[in-house]
């Protein structure tokens, strides 16, 4: 059986009102990546913190597909 899949909203700590969504089969390991800097469209207004997240049993799910 597959991992869960996450849809998730991030939320900047320094500027509350930018929000960034993704997809993610490990939320730990991207949301480190996102703090880091390893994502170019984050980079600037890190850190950032999960604001909300949904699990997905698989990725059709995730992506609103039956």
């Amino acid at each position: 059986m597959e991992g869960f899949h996450y849809v998730y909203i991030l939320s900047s700590e320094t500027e509350p009102s930018r929000h960034y969504t993704g997809l993610t089969d490990n939320l730990e390991a991207r949301l480190n990546a996102h703090n880091s800097g390893q994502v170019s469209h984050t980079a600037k207004y890190r850190p950032w913190k999960i604001e909300t997240a949904v699990a997905f049993n698989c990725r059709a799910e995730q992506m609103g597909r039956p």
